[in-house]
């Protein structure tokens, strides 16, 4: 099943969301301003993209009222970004949920929920994600943003096999990953993002799993000229608040905060989607080819995906994980 974004929904929701946005806009004397560490620097445009859009909408809701000091991962790295801002050295945490997967990522597992901001947050998702960091992070969640529609994909140096897998293959990946990777017969290796340009070059590794935008801005497109299609999953980048930073916030500059997190929630899919089809016609003139998995392949893949995903979750987070995933079910945004 194809990620799905309900647009007659969002349409109203959005609509009413800039509305509260707008009420909101008077700011006030003393401005805040927040220290906000991100997983991802200005160069790896499709998510941090993300942030931007996020800044730029509070800034819209409730003009200076809240402000940003943004630090990336040259200050911090990316896996060690979580306990800084539960202890409060660190305001505001922008990342993705799988570098803190080990130290209950429980967020990750929103990568197997469909990307419709609206019945996320309709169908207690949204809340409960909230509530689990409140309780085991001390960080409140004020915006859950999707990259685009499309999420991952795999990249690789030579094409499919004729069986149409990656049979005998190496392919970089993060445990998120792996099911798609052994989907295709091919075997995962663990390597960092910034090592995958070099991995494939020297022959490390064959291919590599990334977010389906991405391959520009890291260059992969010089030493991998073959992207699988369809891609899988959503990439769903989280904004949290240490918890008593929150709590020692004006209910203005919390409402300019949780307002523009709803505003960028709706935008994101469609804004994403826009990035990743820019990318694409690049690639495309560029000659990295796409690779075309068989339905019963892709459907392989997508589950695997799913699996994957949940099982981390599982693994992580327990109770809380099934709950969540009963809350997806039910209303049809998993499988």
């Amino acid at each position: 099943m194809r990620l799905q974004f309900r647009p007659s929904r969002t349409g109203a929701i959005r609509g009413a969301a800039l509305a509260a946005g707008l009420m909101l806009a008077t700011a006030c004397a003393n401005a805040a301003e927040l220290s906000l560490l991100s997983s991802f620097d200005s160069t790896q445009t499709p998510t941090y993209a993300v942030l931007d859009r996020y800044m730029k909408n509070v800034e819209m809701v409730g003009g200076d009222t809240v402000t940003f000091k943004v630090s990336g991962p040259e200050t911090v790295p990316i896996f060690e970004q979580l306990e800084p801002v539960s202890s409060g050295a660190f305001a505001v945490l922008y990342t993705h949920p799988v570098f803190h997967a080990g130290d209950g990522g429980l967020a990750l597992a929103v990568d197997a929920i469909d990307v419709d901001p609206v019945a996320r947050r309709e169908s207690g998702v949204w809340d409960a994600i909230d509530n689990f960091y409140q309780a085991q992070h001390n960080l409140k969640l004020v915006a859950m943003m999707s990259v685009s529609m499309e999420g991952y994909h795999l990249f690789t140096k030579e094409p499919l096999s004729p069986e149409g897998d990656l049979a005998g293959r190496k392919v970089r990946g993060t445990p998120t990953y792996f099911g798609p990777i052994k989907a295709l017969g091919a075997e995962p290796v663990v390597l960092p993002g910034s090592e995958i340009y070099s991995a494939l070059q020297t022959g490390i590794v064959d291919g590599a799993g990334w977010p389906a935008a991405g391959m520009l801005s890291m260059k992969h497109y010089e030493v991998a000229k073959y992207r699988l299609r369809p891609t899988f999953g959503a990439a769903t980048q989280p904004v949290f608040v240490n918890l008593d930073v929150w709590n020692g916030l004006s209910k203005e500059e919390q409402s300019v905060l949780l307002e523009a997190g709803r505003i960028t929630e709706l935008e994101m899919p469609w804004i994403g989607n826009h990035i990743q089809a820019a990318e694409d016609a690049k690639l495309d003139a560029l000659g990295v080819k796409i690779e075309t998995l068989s339905p019963e392949k892709a459907a392989e893949v997508q589950k695997a995906f799913y699996d994957t995903i949940w099982g981390l979750a599982d693994n992580c987070c327990g109770v809380a994980s099934a709950s969540l995933k009963e809350l997806a079910l039910k209303a049809d945004l998993t499988k």
